[in-house]
């Protein structure tokens, strides 16, 4: 399962880019996918696995995402 974590700009998205690397969590850092905004901008994407070690991560850092979302097949769910 992947989990979609947006954070409201580019520039809080890299943020957290940085703090997930120096945490060794696993991510990848796309583009704001089309079913959940037509602007462009960036989102954190997780697997279940590493969802909560995210989370925990962004929260010690003080940077929460704004929303977050699971994908199911072509849907996202905000959780």
């Amino acid at each position: 399962m992947e989990y979609i974590l947006g954070f409201g700009s580019p520039h809080k998205a890299l943020k957290a880019e940085e703090i997930l690397k120096q945490a060794d969590v696993p991510f990848r850092l796309l583009p704001v996918p089309k079913a959940l905004d037509a602007s462009c901008g960036l989102v954190i994407s997780v697997r279940d696995g590493a969802f909560e070690q995210a989370s925990g991560v962004l929260e010690k850092s003080g940077l929460r995402p704004r929303s977050i979302y699971r994908k199911e097949g072509e849907d996202y769910v905000e959780v």
